[in-house]
Parts: C-alpha cells; sequence; structure tokens
C-alpha cells in the first residue's frame, strides 16, 4: 500500500503561557485533525484551508471517505463514518461537501466533491470518524497534526486496584503518542477540579494516602505540562495557563520543585456504573463512594448518550426550556455540574436535539462558571401561561432556540462487554455480551424496544430504530454460539445491558415459547429518533367523566377498549362509566415517526372503517393513592397523522389517502384524538369513589 505522509511544519504560538501547536501549510498540503471525540482516533473531521479551520458535510460520507481521512492521520482504515454532528457542531467555515471517495485516495482533497466552501448545510450535518485504533507502522506523529492537551487519564499506580471509573491516581497527558506526567508545581484546588471535571467528574475531593502513591514513584518520569494553574471555571485543562517541558529527547525529566500531580475526584451515583463497586482495597477498607444528592429541576432529554441533550428546567410543577440567547459555556459547565456530571464539552444552539414543547422558562442566562445550581445564575424569566394547551413559546424566543448541551462523562468501558455483529452496516446485528470472560448472544424471550434501547446506548449507536427478535438473518461470531444472558428486563434507563435485571449465572431456558431456531436478540440503530410528547394541560382541561349505554360500544368492546368485566353483561342492556379526555402528541424528535408494521401488515378493522398500524399507540393507567393499579386504556393506532404542525412544517402524513393512507407523525406535527372519539377513555365502571392518579406516558 503506498502511504501518503503529510508534510507539516510546526511553529509554537505562546498565548497566557499556553503552547498552542499551529501547523502551518508547506507545499499545499491539506491537513486534517479530530475535534470533539474522547479518543484520539474519533472526533469530527477538520481541514485546513486558506488560513482556518473548517469542517466536512456529511451529504455523501461513507465508510470510504472516513477511511481516506483515517489513514491520513496513521489509523489502518476506520471503523465507523459518523454523520449529523455527533461529535458536536464545528465552528468556522464547511470547507467540503458531497465528498464522495472510492477508498484508495491517498488524501481527502484527491476524492470528488463540491468546490471549496460551496455547500448547502449547516454544523449540525457534520462529518465524524471513528478510527481503527491500529496505527500504520512507520506512521510518526510528526507526520500528523499534534494534538493538545485534549486526551487525559487518571493512572493508579503499581499495587492500587484499577478502578472503573478510574476516579483517583497519577494525571497523565497523551502526547505524541506517550502518556506523560504533569508536574505538581503551581497546583490548586481549582486545577483539580478543572481536571476531574474534564474526566467526567464534578469536582475533586482530598485524596487519601497521598504518602502510598509518591513513595512508590520514581523521582524522575517522562513529564510534559508544568506551573499548571486554572481559575476553576474552564471546561478542560487546555483552557487553562500551563508551561511544558522539552520533549524533544527521549530522557525522562524531574519536577524539581514538585512531584507527579496525583487526584482524587468526587465520584457520583451517576457515574458509578462501574464493576467495582463494594470492591475492597487490599487492607480490607471498603471504599465508600460519595452520593450526590441530584435536584428534580433540570434535566436532559432526547440526547443518544448519557450526558446530552436538549436542557429543561422545571417550574410550578412543569418542565419547559431554556432559551439559548446568552447562554454559553459557562451556563452549560453549571448545567452539568447540577446534573451529577462533569464540565461541559459544548453547548449545542438551535434546538440541536430537537424543539422542545411547553413552555420556555429561562432566557438569558447569565453564569460566572462558579455557581452551583443553574437557578443562582443571573437570568430573565418569560412570561409563559401554564394554564393554555397550545404549544407555547414567547415574542422573544421560541422553541427553534431551544440550547442543548453535551457534558464531559467517566470511562465506564460499557462498551468492552457488548458487540454487534453479523449486519450489513455497523448500525445493525445481532448482539453479544462478554459475561464471564465469553462472548455468547442474547435470548430475545424478553427482548422489547427498551432492551435494544439500553444496548444501542451502550454500543455507542444512539436509539433503537428496531428490537428485532430474530436474526437468523445476521450471523454470529464463530465459537459465541451459547447464550450468555436470559431473562433481561431493562427500564430503558440503564447504560449497558449487564446492568439490567438478567439471571446471572442461572440461564433459563431460551425459545421455549417460540418455533424459531435462533432465538437470539439483535438490534437496528440509528443516531436520529423522534421524540413524542403529551400534552398534558390539554389532557388535564378535557378529562371528564361519560355514562354510554352498551348499545353505543359494540365497535369499542370489538377493539378491546373496555374494561374486561364488560364482556359479562347482558348486552345491549346496561351502561359503561368512561374517563374521556383528548389528546396531542407532538413529534418533537429529529426523525419522523413511523409504525414498525409495514403497510401490508396492517389490520383493517370494518366496524370503524380503519387500518390499524400497531396494535397500541399509547397506555394510560388509573392509580389509587398506593401507586395500584385500578384501570387501563389504551389508545389504539385508528390513524396516526399529521393534525396540527408548527407554522414552519408542512404535514406529510395523511390517512385519508388511498390503501389506507402513510400514516405517521412528522417532526414538527402532532396527532391530535378529540375525546369523543371511540376508545379515547379508560373504563372506569368497576373502579370505586374516591381519589385516584391517572399515569400517562410523557
Amino acid at each position: 500500500m503506498e502511504i501518503f505522509i503529510i508534510s507539516v511544519l510546526l511553529t509554537i504560538n505562546v498565548f497566557n503561557n499556553a503552547q498552542e501547536v499551529v501547523p502551518e501549510d508547506r507545499n499545499n498540503t491539506v491537513l486534517i485533525r479530530l475535534q470533539g471525540g474522547d479518543k484520539p482516533n474519533e472526533g469530527r473531521v477538520e481541514i485546513f484551508h486558506g488560513d482556518s479551520w473548517g469542517t466536512v458535510c456529511d451529504d455523501g460520507w461513507n465508510i470510504n471517505g472516513a477511511s481516506v481521512v483515517c489513514r491520513m492521520l496513521g489509523y489502518e482504515g476506520a471503523l465507523e463514518y459518523i454523520h449529523s454532528g455527533k461529535f458536536g457542531p464545528g465552528e468556522g467555515p464547511i470547507w467540503l461537501d458531497e465528498v464522495s471517495c472510492t477508498g484508495d485516495e491517498n488524501n481527502i482533497v484527491e476524492c470528488s466533491s463540491q468546490d471549496w466552501g460551496n455547500h448547502d448545510c449547516s454544523h449540525h450535518e457534520d462529518a465524524g470518524v471513528k478510527c481503527n485504533p491500529r496505527k500504520i507502522p512507520g506512521f510518526h506523529l510528526y507526520n500528523q497534526v499534534v494534538q493538545g492537551v485534549d486526551i487525559i487519564r487518571l493512572k493508579a499506580p503499581k499495587g492500587h486496584r484499577h478502578t472503573v471509573p478510574q476516579y483517583h491516581g497519577f494525571v497523565e497527558i497523551f502526547h505524541q503518542d506517550k502518556w506523560h506526567k504533569v508536574c505538581s508545581t503551581s497546583w490548586n484546588q481549582q486545577t483539580a477540579n478543572v481536571i476531574c471535571g474534564q474526566l467526567g467528574f464534578p469536582a475533586a475531593e482530598k485524596i487519601r494516602n497521598k504518602k502510598t502513591y509518591l513513595s512508590r514513584s520514581k523521582r524522575r518520569h517522562h513529564y510534559w505540562l508544568t506551573n499548571v494553574t486554572c481559575s476553576g471555571v474552564e471546561t478542560e485543562l487546555s483552557q487553562c495557563r500551563f508551561d511544558t517541558f522539552d520533549i524533544s529527547g527521549l530522557t525522562l525529566s524531574e519536577c524539581k520543585d514538585g512531584e507527579p500531580l496525583v487526584l482524587q475526584c468526587f465520584v457520583t451515583s451517576l457515574n458509578n456504573h462501574g464493576k467495582n463497586r463494594g470492591r475492597k482495597y487490599k487492607k480490607g477498607r471498603q471504599r465508600k463512594l460519595h452520593q450526590m444528592q441530584v435536584p428534580g429541576t433540570i434535566r436532559l432529554k432526547a440526547g443518544s448518550s448519557m450526558g446530552e441533550g436538549r436542557l429543561e428546567v422545571k417550574r410550578n410543577g412543569r418542565w419547559g426550556t431554556v432559551c439559548h440567547r446568552g447562554f454559553n459555556l459557562l451556563a452549560a459547565n453549571v448545567a452539568c455540574k447540577e446534573l451529577g456530571f462533569g464540565t461541559a464539552k459544548r453547548e449545542l444552539r438551535n434546538s440541536f436535539f430537537g424543539k422542545g414543547h411547553g413552555p420556555i422558562w429561562l432566557t438569558n442566562v447569565r453564569c460566572t462558571g462558579n455557581e452551583t445550581r443553574l437557578a443562582d445564575c443571573l437570568h430573565d424569566l418569560l412570561p409563559n401561561s401554564v394554564n393554555s394547551y397550545e404549544d407555547i413559546s414567547s415574542e422573544v424566543c421560541s422553541h427553534h432556540e431551544d440550547i442543548g448541551v453535551s457534558c464531559h462523562m467517566p470511562q465506564l468501558n460499557i462498551q468492552s462487554r457488548v458487540r454487534i455483529v453479523g449486519g450489513r452496516n455497523p448500525m445493525e446485528g445481532r448482539i453479544e455480551v462478554k459475561m464471564r470472560k465469553k462472548w455468547g448472544p442474547v435470548c430475545s424471550d424478553d427482548w422489547t424496544a427498551k432492551e435494544a434501547m439500553v444496548a444501542c446506548r451502550q454500543l455507542g449507536l444512539g436509539f433503537a430504530l428496531h428490537a428485532l427478535k430474530e436474526v437468523y438473518f445476521f450471523p454470529g461470531s464463530v465459537n459465541a454460539t451459547n447464550i450468555m444472558m436470559t431473562g433481561l428486563k431493562c427500564s430503558g434507563n440503564e447504560m449497558a445491558l449487564h446492568m439490567c435485571k438478567h439471571d446471572g449465572k442461572n440461564l433459563s431456558v431460551c425459545g421455549a415459547h417460540s418455533r424459531s431456531l435462533t432465538p437470539f436478540a439483535g438490534v437496528i440503530c440509528t443516531e436520529l429518533t423522534p421524540d413524542l410528547i403529551q400534552d398534558i394541560p390539554l389532557l388535564q382541561q378535557s378529562i371528564h367523566i361519560d355514562d354510554q349505554p352498551l348499545h353505543n360500544l359494540y365497535c369499542a368492546a370489538e377493539e378491546n377498549c373496555l374494561a374486561p368485566s364488560a364482556s359479562k353483561l347482558n348486552w345491549p342492556y346496561g351502561s359503561r362509566r368512561l374517563l374521556r379526555f383528548s389528546t396531542r402528541v407532538w413529534n418533537r424528535g429529529r426523525a419522523d415517526f413511523r409504525p414498525a408494521r409495514s403497510q401490508d401488515q396492517w389490520i383493517w378493522h370494518q366496524c370503524h372503517g380503519h387500518y390499524h398500524s400497531m396494535a397500541e399507540f399509547t397506555h394510560y393507567d388509573i392509580l389509587d393513592l398506593n401507586f395500584t393499579e385500578v384501570a387501563e386504556g389504551h389508545k389504539a393506532s385508528f390513524c396516526l397523522e399529521d393534525s396540527q404542525c408548527d407554522p414552519d412544517v408542512s404535514p406529510r402524513f395523511d390517512c385519508d389517502q388511498p390503501g389506507g393512507g402513510v400514516q405517521g407523525i412528522a417532526v414538527g406535527c402532532s396527532d391530535n384524538y378529540q375525546y369523543n372519539i371511540d376508545c379515547q377513555w379508560i373504563d372506569i365502571s368497576d373502579v370505586k369513589r374516591g381519589n385516584y392518579l391517572i399515569r400517562y406516558p410523557s
């Protein structure tokens, strides 16, 4: 293979005592780098052209282009091509669009594309890559753009057990293909907080037994940074002031006025998902993890990974969004730490995670970076009425301006215990897990959308598009045919499958109730997904009790919309008591909602004269004050269509078209059902008089 070597001349510019590596373009050679990733081999693709860095649009982006980029950076090809700005939106120009490579090119500019800067994209469409971590033999770091101080870790010293997540140890920086320690001169608590924040923890704490670290440590090490000084509001170490050692030679250096920097980070219940919980030290002392009480007034929604999403706050008992006006990285930092995560990677503007629904509570949020809660920052309240059941926005802001954040998360190594195999592309295939040091498939008896959602999240592939209970068309790995996980039950919020309930070592019989020869679980994942949101004020304002004679309910009985006791009555005599309400379900995600069944699988119901595209669309329960279910109801998919849309959105799904129409809910539209429609109720005929709760999807 002919290897193209990038010629780079490095010049050093010093700002605030920090060194920024700036490549000079020589002989018109294109320069390239990866930004926004958690590892050196992944990130948003950026190209240096003219006098600035810019991004690549994902139109036409595929594995061939990703492989070219990865080989330019010294890696043996690409594992995955990334689209839709997964590594965050870039800044500056979008240099290339419609990039089309064969995969054999030595340089991305050899691929066909639009002219430099000619595009019809936004930074929400920035392309990225995940490269094979194996390096091309003979490829040296000086052939590519040198990384800064973006890749850091805590390294446990000899004699200390490695933990997941690793919350204590020597601070090390990855630079020029090697890990380097940090000299502790000028170190302060603010610096420790910034480093822990970049590692995914909210703060640093006093380290225990520091002497045991240093007593086993050599005096001379591979140092790179010294005199690191942070103010405490930085999101990453690269934003602090620091000096560097000369590492042009291979000799070890000495930290004359200090020692190797050692830190211990504050572990919360949110980032303590590792396998070390309850693990004892050699001396027998149990490590008690700190717990942070996360307030219930702030949350992230619609993110494909833990620690990212649209920012929402709760006021007057109702969730609403935050306008991006005035919101910056300092405010994102405060929000991330309040949620129990590390510092902010970035703030994402212009409803990057989809438009929210309901009130926009805050705008012009102004933080210094030292606040512990977002509510402590200066902000303006928007005069939204919580009584209107229409989609609320304000004259000042609209839901097009909803802010999102992406927070640093600790490395939990959860991807090392799951893999997806046999698919036609990296987003689909059979799920295999590693249990007791062996790989094998997951039994599909209990496999639902919730388990599939957790699997895609653990794999870093976004959301689950389909949960597959039969995967004979996806071949498994060699020597991985024995089922390793049965009885799997997930809530859908877990970060990994092994965090869900399952049978453990006592595996149950798999496939006992099916005829399948391969009852193995599989998934099809997607980066973009719909986000269905119930219009709660409309439900609350329209709910009422209605008594109906049985002779009006024959169609409803046929479609199982009545309580089981109705079948025992002497039809058509008698009546049923119904709790009626209207519903409006908005799609505020980034992809259209479509029924899982294909149109040829829809079921025709003669009584109501329509097709059912799914057995059940939403489910409602009546609970007593002990949270025990006393009645239930469901909304059948009589017709999913765009009943109402935002002013800038045109409806696309219509049930009145021939053949049952095209069912679904487009982004920015809602499916509306009025309370006077059949089955738009819960049958409460058997519920005694009293006070109850209604549970609905939200």
